[in-house]
């Protein structure tokens, strides 16, 4: 008797100045492919209580929407990515977590962080940030997961666009204009669900 493979269900987490919308177009692919998916909004939107807050509420709904068990997979956009990464990292998400797929993530921090704006998530997205270095130093946690960093040579929100790639993972770089168009863009969600179907 052939055993069926359950799809992982998918948590797609959006970035700064976004909310959990952002990323409709691009759920709306993964179930068209029978993929789950959930798009949590993380509030405040825009990140003024930092990373870690974020990702505190990341974890609290993803416990909420699929218990504290139900193997997952990461899609994360901009700063999601980064907020991804202190959640798998700090808070034990890695346990049940099987793939990370960053895009357009900051990994190396984006000059376009010292934009006088008054929030503690835009400080810790600069270049050589505290947050961003201990993420760095304790990325071994990360080990076993399936990671990968996608992002657009033309992007003027991560500066420069280099920033995205992410030395522990699978990088690949789409001709996409502009760094919102990445969650709208066939291609890259095309490579996604290639990788899921690995």
């Amino acid at each position: 008797m052939t055993r069926i493979q359950r799809k992982p269900k998918l948590v797609l987490v959006h970035g700064i100045f976004n909310t959990g919308s952002v990323m409709t177009w691009m759920r709306k692919q993964f179930e068209s492919q029978g993929f789950e998916c959930f798009t949590p909004t993380l509030k405040p939107f825009d990140g003024r209580y930092g990373v870690e807050y974020a990702a505190k509420s990341l974890k609290s709904q993803i416990e909420h929407e699929y218990g504290e068990n139900q193997n997952i997979v990461i899609i994360g956009f901009s700063m999601g990515g980064i907020v991804a990464r202190y959640y798998l990292q700090n808070l034990d998400g890695y346990a049940r977590t099987s793939h990370l797929f960053t895009i357009s993530s900051p990994h190396a921090g984006s000059y376009m962080a010292y934009l006088p704006y008054p929030s503690k998530a835009m400080k810790q997205l600069r270049p050589d940030s505290e947050l961003l270095q201990s993420l760095d130093e304790s990325a071994d946690r990360l080990n076993g997961l399936k990671l990968y960093s996608y992002r657009t040579s033309i992007d003027c929100t991560i500066v420069p666009s280099t920033s995205s790639h992410w030395e522990l993972a699978e990088n690949k770089k789409f001709f996409v204009a502009l760094h919102l168009s990445m969650v709208f863009s066939s291609q890259l969600t095309n490579e996604i669900l290639a990788r899921l179907n690995e």
